[in-house]
């Protein structure tokens, strides 16, 4: 396979995602920003790459009730999560399938846009796969549709892409802001209850970024990449770069291509 299987916790479980990830800073400024584009492209049919318990997917097929939404993910134990929460919530128009990214790439997509938040780095090493799937997207995808990447990438003033002091230094202050994020994301009351567990919430946001960093910078099971990169390699390929800005600054930032 050239996708990751074993992501961390907090994808495999709902309830962890909403508790972390789902309350830090960075992750509902990529999801605010590809909700954004969805509203201003006005596509007819969406598909999330890596979309896990479909948390993503999910939210736009509500927001958007005129789009067909589906959501691919390669673990079946996670599509059967966001099956199921689609189904509870009622959303009948988004779908659910265990599908490879990258060999979803390699067959025609009948899709106006696609996005990836926080999933294209799961293609593993070496980059050439990264630079494959842009190739196979560009030939697949019919004219005038989008693929949106958003993530987290490394900085642009790394020697390369294991330029492991500069990254753990992004990750030092990202670990700072994922704790404080979600620290005020989750206080739900003065109890002493509650603000222990929005305390204990922070902790573990922010030492889970550290150990994050830690792989990032070794690039095991984190394989990100620079912004460039993503610009280059899809310029390459053949799409016209229509977004290429930051969200933040600890690393997260979105790239809008077309094929034009």
């Amino acid at each position: 396979m050239s996708d990751y299987k074993d992501t961390p916790s907090f994808f495999n479980s709902e309830e962890v995602l909403k508790k972390y990830l789902g309350n830090t800073s960075y992750y509902t400024a990529l999801r605010n920003a590809v909700t954004k584009l969805v509203k201003l492209i006005k596509p007819e049919k969406v598909v999330e790459l890596g979309a896990a318990t479909g948390a993503t997917t999910i939210m736009l097929a509500k927001k958007f009730k005129s789009i067909d939404f589906f959501g691919s993910d390669i673990r079946p134990d996670v599509v059967e999560i966001a099956k199921h929460a689609a189904d509870k919530q009622g959303v009948a128009n988004a779908a659910f399938g265990t599908v490879d990214m990258c060999r979803f790439a390699e067959r025609p997509a009948d899709t106006d846009f696609v996005f990836l938040l926080y999933s294209f780095h799961h293609i593993v090493d070496p980059l050439g796969l990264k630079e494959k799937f842009f190739a196979d997207m560009f030939r697949n995808m019919k004219k005038g549709a989008y693929l949106c990447i958003a993530e987290s990438f490394i900085p642009e003033d790394a020697k390369d892409n294991t330029d492991a002091e500069k990254i753990l230094e992004l990750w030092n202050a990202r670990s700072v802001e994922g704790g404080a994020s979600t620290y005020w994301n989750s206080l739900s009351g003065l109890s002493k209850s509650k603000l222990r567990l929005a305390k204990e919430t922070a902790e573990y946001c922010g030492k889970n970024e550290l150990v994050a960093g830690g792989l990032v910078a070794k690039r095991q099971d984190e394989y990100l990449v620079k912004r460039s990169w993503v610009v280059e390699q899809g310029g390459k390929a053949g799409f016209v770069v229509v977004i290429n800005e930051p969200v933040n600054a600890h690393g997260d930032g979105v790239i809008l291509l077309r094929k034009s």
